[in-house]
């Protein structure tokens, strides 16, 4: 069994890496804003919850929400590209989920889709920066990769 492991190829500094940080940074501040004040995140969330009922499904979307942000700032930490955009094209379901219910309490098409529907432009692009196939350090020419990569060579038309 080979123990030696691979080289971390998802650099924390990466746009994929910052912007996947962004988006567990915005799902722990929806977390945090809709323990602290349910009426206004539901407000906000588009269902017309205005008394302590909203306090019992803003608690299960901030549960939702801070498992969402733990998840992505775990596989960024790991660093696992890959699995970041798996995880961030199947969380895609959640908004689309989301803005069909609050169109169903009488919100706006408009509401919806400037709410919810922007969270699924934002995850289709980010699960496809995640997903596309990247170029290796190596290959980048990037700092900090002398000696990780084997070097690449090209051979010419006629040399031998």
């Amino acid at each position: 069994m080979d123990t030696t492991s691979a080289p971390l190829s998802w650099r924390l500094g990466s746009p994929t890496a910052l912007f996947t940080l962004l988006l567990g940074g915005f799902m722990l501040y929806l977390s945090v804003g809709g323990l602290l004040n349910p009426v206004e995140a539901a407000r906000g969330f588009g269902l017309p919850l205005t008394g302590t009922e909203a306090i019992p499904w803003m608690s299960v979307k901030a549960g939702r929400d801070f498992g969402i942000a733990l998840a992505l700032f775990g596989l960024v930490a790991a660093r696992q590209r890959k699995a970041a955009g798996i995880f961030v094209v199947a969380s895609i379901a959640m908004p689309v989920t989301d803005a069909l219910t609050v169109m169903g309490q009488g919100v706006s098409f408009a509401y919806a889709f400037a709410v919810h529907g922007s969270a699924v432009i934002y995850g289709v692009c980010l699960g496809w920066a995640l997903l596309r196939p990247g170029e290796t350090r190596a290959r980048a020419d990037l700092p900090g990769t002398k000696g990780a990569y084997p070097p690449v060579t090209r051979q010419v038309a006629g040399s031998t």
